[in-house]
């Protein structure tokens, strides 16, 4: 097949978005599909070098000679303004919802109405969670997001410490400020706490830590990437991800426990889809729940590794050739129903 994935973000920018992108159109490739990404994202032409080619921010005439070519588009998250060419060109589309189609406050403007409105174009419509299933599009097929497995995983020199990690963007929805808290409660003073990541709160998060006397027990790494974060990770019991916000998914939940941590993560959106059986949950945006459940999993290791022995399982079904698979399941069955022949 020829295949189209349009996604907003791409390479060099960071993101779930720009990975599963990348993790879709390298396994297409694999299975001997013909791949175009086309991208919003700006980048030297030389720094293009991956086994597909990318289009960034084509011409209408050039987008619509891209749509031609294809068997199939993928939209990896919805984008409306890259739909109109369909109005030309027919063609089957699957759109991926990987995130809410509603604004940060949980309301829905025209805009996102609209959006709404454009999944009956979709021949087939895929969510990562089914949390956005439910919220967005009830006949969604839910496939959950990858993570890079031959990145993350437990070394073989791992030693873990009496540490528990954040990894995520210093914002105010993120929850770095209730994992604090939280900390300052808890009775062993044995533990240490690593915020690895950077954003507008991390002064505040730096002061609010010297507010709370931890100094001694509480690092700052700002970010990191690639093997030094998984090495990183590798150093540590606990993972927590405290998110005031609905995450639509959760790919750092999968890197975590992949790299050995024990999660607990809030309650809210995809965060349960994410983490299945092999992590502990509290109650969104619950501070008391927070530091009982954080106290429970440093006091009890049995626990601890209960919920790593559920991670192998869990995490089989997240693999790059796992929700390739899924997904290129879902386009082949698409242009079947679309093109009306079972050979593809």
């Amino acid at each position: 097949m020829n295949i189209v994935i349009t996604s907003h973000r791409f390479y060099p920018d960071i993101g779930g978005i720009e990975t599963i992108t990348e993790v879709l159109a390298n396994f297409f490739v694999g299975e001997g599909h013909q791949v175009r990404v086309v991208t919003g994202s700006v980048c030297n032409e030389f720094d293009d070098n991956f086994n597909f080619s990318v289009h960034r921010n084509p011409s209408n005439k050039d987008l619509l000679h891209i749509y031609s070519w294809a068997d199939i588009i993928l939209q990896n998250n919805l984008e409306v303004r890259r739909l109109w060419p369909l109005l030309l060109v027919k063609k089957p589309v699957v759109i991926g919802l990987q995130t809410w189609i509603r604004s940060i406050d949980s309301k829905r403007s025209f805009i996102h109405l609209l959006k709404l409105l454009s999944l009956r174009l979709a021949t087939r419509t895929i969510a990562c969670s089914d949390a956005v299933k439910q919220d967005s599009h009830p006949r969604s097929l839910v496939i959950g997001n990858p993570y890079d497995d031959k990145l993350f995983r437990v070394t073989s020199d791992a030693v873990r410490k009496k540490s528990i990690v954040f990894l995520g963007r210093l914002v105010s929805d993120k929850g770095a400020d209730m994992l604090l808290n939280a900390f300052s409660t808890l009775k062993n003073r044995d533990w240490s706490l690593t915020i690895i990541g950077d954003g507008p709160q991390r002064t505040f998060l730096e002061n609010l830590s010297l507010s709370y006397d931890l100094e001694p027990y509480v690092n700052f790494k700002g970010f990191l990437k690639g093997d030094i974060l998984v090495e990183e990770l590798n150093q540590h019991e606990i993972m927590v991800i405290p998110s005031r916000w609905n995450e639509p998914f959760g790919v750092v939940a999968l890197e975590g426990m992949a790299c050995g941590c024990a999660m607990l993560v809030s309650d809210g959106g995809g965060l349960p889809d994410a983490i299945g059986s092999a992590g502990f949950q509290f109650i969104k945006g619950n501070q008391n729940d927070l530091n009982q459940k954080l106290q429970l999993l440093v006091d009890d290791e049995s626990l601890r590794q209960q919920l790593r022995s559920n991670v192998q399982h869990h995490l089989l079904h997240h693999t790059s050739n796992f929700i390739g698979g899924q997904y290129l399941s879902v386009l082949i069955d698409a242009c079947k129903s679309f093109y009306g022949f079972s050979s593809i």
